[in-house]
């Protein structure tokens, strides 16, 4: 399937936030930082707000190393399998079983359209397929190595790989990715992609070692203290050097805000083996 121009693919977005609510196939979800919330007056006003929707879910972030989402239904039908659209690309999701990022849909457009069609790529951290399906469908490379601990989530992946028709590009892959990696994707990877959050730099050996020895991009994210993007960049050259890789930001940018003191941030790291094994 050939790339959507940009201007098309914004039409295609139907993602609605207002107020911290986004709306997914007729479920809002309303982040909620504050347990102490009145979350049935907050579900019912926006129920009264947006008309069509038929259930409203409090989220407030996910939890542990499977990312699960803290979630909870507090209004209206309970929803089951929900199929969200965005640039072109369809997800079947559950919002109440496993994480899906609505706020993360330009990154992973931006992702795929970096994304050459000669490139082999390993998303570590694959989720329902957020990056590897979008990557597949835009760009087509030569292959998309898809990995993922979340049993349940990996369900989704399969699915979504199938929907979107790209099982002759995305292989999904089951396992902790650093034991994937170790038993057969070491120096197979022009592109690495590491969306996780709280500790990412703690699998910075794996990504490194998914590169090809002519080395390649590794896409990095975590959650920063805000204003402090330079810090991370500094702290990400440091730790590939100790690992032995030399290293350059070619790009980095703000995704999204997480909290009142906290924002998402990406890094797009260059690395290349100091001694190639």
């Amino acid at each position: 399937m050939p790339a959507l121009p940009i201007s098309r693919l914004h039409r295609l977005y139907n993602v609605v936030s207002l107020l911290g609510v986004k709306l997914l196939s007729g479920v809002a979800l309303m982040r909620v930082d504050d347990v102490e919330a009145d979350l049935s007056k907050l579900a019912s006003e926006v129920a009264r707000k947006y008309r069509r929707v038929r259930s409203v879910i409090a989220y407030s972030g996910v939890k542990g190393p499977y990312r699960l989402p803290a979630s909870r239904h507090v209004w209206g039908e309970p929803p089951q399998d929900l199929i969200h659209r965005e640039y072109g690309v369809e997800f079947m999701v559950d919002p109440l079983r496993v994480m899906f990022c609505l706020g993360n849909s330009f990154e992973r457009l931006r992702t795929a359209m970096l994304t050459r069609d000669w490139e082999t790529v390993v998303d570590l951290f694959a989720g329902v397929g957020q990056f590897s399906v979008p990557i597949a469908v835009h760009a087509r490379p030569k292959k998309v190595y898809a990995i993922e601990i979340n049993e349940e989530a990996y369900s989704y992946l399969v699915r979504n790989v199938n929907i979107n028709r790209v099982s002759d590009v995305v292989q999904p892959l089951l396992g902790d990715c650093r034991g994937v990696v170790e038993r057969g994707l070491r120096r197979v990877a022009d592109r690495v992609i590491m969306g996780y959050f709280f500790g990412t730099i703690d699998y910075l050996p794996a990504g490194l070692s998914c590169l090809r020895r002519e080395g390649g991009v590794i896409h990095f994210h975590e959650v920063i203290r805000k204003g402090s993007l330079n810090e991370l960049e500094s702290e990400l050259i440091r730790e590939c050097g100790s690992l032995g890789y030399r290293s350059e930001v070619i790009n980095s940018r703000i995704v999204k805000s997480y909290s009142s003191s906290r924002e998402h941030a990406v890094v797009d790291l260059l690395a290349l083996p100091e001694v190639p094994d």
